[in-house]
């Protein structure tokens, strides 16, 4: 794979053209033009700008042999790249825009859960449950010999044990079977200490409709029916349990539920779920919001769109804080005595993958908070949490490495003591505090040091292919530059003095800016240049990206009018020239 290849991302092939996703048919053909005719090979006599000559021309080809096809053009804004390497049925073109738009978004949720589905394995599970209240137990509950440490601490116990394993095959692309044995050997729950064997389907009968059903093998036989649809905006699910053998004794334990995105802009949703039991008449009534929103501190921009990707590819920020989500959700639980509000916050920082989580719960019966930390690897991941409540404060472990899960809760004290869940809170947020000053920091310095020094060095490398190209692209535009640049100043108009695009200027990220003064100069017509900030720059001829995925700008010194005007445009948004606000007074 090439250099350009990897840089290549969404709507590259409007860049290659240095238009935007919007642009009308005749807007691409006139492009398409006026660059055929630039880097066409036949008007190249150097053999080294010939072969560049023929690589660009032979990429505009393709950015228009895609996007003057309405169809191929609906298949790339949806799916990409991708989209465009699959064979579709002829039929479907004669269809109209938003039935083509509609197979496609299936046709990209069915593709995701394939994907998915191909990356199951076998999971397993360990909980061991230990009581520690003797090491907080005040002194008067014990009797003299028993209020030493070492006392104190043989009186620590396992209370409980238990092991779960389950397995996954996929049978096609849309039905998936699982059998799951679960076992904890001196459990108060008597199914549980003798035993759990439990088989699973999941068939998914189009991309809005799926069902789930769950069969005990032992006794009693409990059968568990899901179905669940979705779409872009709403969600709605049904479940029910029961036992076969006696159904007309029990009736069934039934969950309904329906969620909705409240905004077309944004994430938030909400959803009510009522749940009916023969021991709760009236049932059970739950009403939830939840609000995710992205925050991203490396650029000017607050985005907003759903996260696909949990890592960074790029170098990321210094503290390794800048990027990532915050979640906020609110509760109503409505159940008699067990009526309850919730709140609840998450931040989850993508460049560490560290989630921090706090929840608060309070009830007639019930009070509980619960603060909680997890980091998350590529095949491992670890977390601890504290939960106080009137049933007392336990400390929670968890690591899973492989898809393996180990789990350790451990009772600190049966009582509702807050004092005991703050310190259990404060001593490791300390340590987390220093572990991440002294160890994670430096260690994220390091990172983006490594980087930008591997980007300087790509960049100044006199035998890279990709500069190669970039240098071949520049002289190749000359020509066409040279000319543009002379009807501007016959009128004063736009005359582009310097320009460079590289990363934004700090400690780290020096000497990776590259002279994009010829391109720019290319692309001014009558008085004006327009690049789109929905297009990647990397993609603009003559344009190079010296490091994938860090923040970077363009930075520009320009004539108009014969006044002299500076403008510094960071990658989110659009080059519009000239504007009042770069004058350099």
């Amino acid at each position: 794979m090439s250099s350009q290849e990897r840089t290549e991302g969404e709507n590259y092939l409007y860049a290659v053209l240095n238009l935007p996703p919007t642009a009308s048919q005749g807007e691409i053909r006139e492009r398409y033009r006026a660059l055929s005719i630039t880097f066409h090979p036949d008007k190249q006599h150097d053999l080294r700008l010939k072969e560049t000559a023929a690589e660009k021309f032979l990429e505009i080809q393709k950015a228009y042999e895609v996007l003057s096809d309405p169809f191929l053009r609906e298949v790339y804004d949806v799916l990409g790249a991708e989209g465009l390497n699959r064979q579709w049925p002829t039929e479907l073109r004669s269809k109209d825009s938003e039935e083509i738009k509609a197979v496609l978004k299936h046709w990209k949720i069915d593709h995701s859960n394939e994907v998915l589905e191909k990356l199951l394995q076998p999971r397993g599970g360990a909980i061991c449950s230990v009581n520690a209240s003797s090491l907080f137990a005040r002194g008067d509950e014990y009797d003299g010999e028993s209020r030493n440490f070492g006392n104190r601490l043989s009186n620590i116990k396992v209370t409980g044990f238990g092991v779960r394993h389950g397995v996954m095959k996929a049978l096609g692309p849309k039905t998936v079977v699982g059998i799951t044995a679960e076992a904890r050997p001196g459990s108060r729950d008597v199914l549980a200490a003798r035993g759990t064997l439990t088989g699973a389907l999941r068939h998914q009968f189009s991309p809005r409709l799926v069902l789930e059903l769950t069969a005990a093998f032992l006794n009693p036989h409990i059968i568990t029916a899901k179905t669940t649809y979705s779409d872009n905006e709403n969600a709605v699910s049904v479940q029910t349990n029961f036992i076969p053998a006696v159904w007309y004794l029990f009736p069934p334990v039934t969950t309904v539920s329906f969620a909705r995105r409240l905004f077309r802009n944004s994430l938030t949703q909400g959803s009510v779920t009522w749940t009916y039991a023969p021991e709760l008449p009236g049932g059970n009534l739950e009403f939830n919001l939840y609000s995710p929103r992205e925050f991203d501190f490396m650029s000017q921009d607050d985005h907003v769109e759903a996260m696909e990707e949990a890592t960074f590819g790029g170098p990321g920020s210094t503290s390794g804080l800048a990027a990532g989500v915050r979640t906020w959700s609110f509760g109503l639980t409505l159940a008699g005595l067990n009526s309850c509000i919730k709140a609840e916050f998450l931040l989850f920082f993508h460049e560490l993958s560290l989630r921090l989580k706090a929840r608060a719960e309070v009830g007639l019966r019930n009070i509980a908070y619960i603060v909680s930390a997890k980091w998350v690897g590529h095949r491992s991941a670890f977390g601890t949490g504290v939960g106080l409540s009137t049933k007392g404060v336990i400390l929670r472990f968890q690591l899973t490495y492989f898809e393996q899960k180990w789990t350790l809760p451990i009772t600190l004290t049966p009582d509702y003591d807050l004092n005991v869940a703050l310190y259990t809170v404060v001593i490791p947020s300390a340590a987390l505090a220093i572990g991440y000053q002294f160890f994670l920091k430096p260690r994220r310095r390091a990172q983006r040091a490594r980087y930008f020094e591997d980007a300087r060095r790509a960049l100044n490398d006199e035998k890279s292919e990709l500069k190669r190209q970039i240098e071949s692209t520049t002289l190749l535009l000359q020509d066409v530059a040279r000319r543009h640049m002379d009807a501007e100043r016959s009128r004063a108009g736009l005359i582009i003095l310097e320009a460079t695009y590289g990363p934004s200027p700090d400690n780290e990220a020096t000497d990776l800016d590259v002279d994009v003064t010829v391109p720019l100069q290319s692309l001014v017509h009558n008085g004006q240049l327009y690049i789109s900030s929905r297009t990647p720059k990397s993609g603009i001829p003559g344009f190079l990206d010296p490091a994938p995925e860090a923040p970077k700008s363009l930075r520009i010194r320009y004539l108009f009018g014969n006044r002299t005007h500076y403008a510094e445009i960071s990658d989110s948004s659009p080059v519009v020239l000239p504007l009042k606000d770069h004058l350099v007074m």
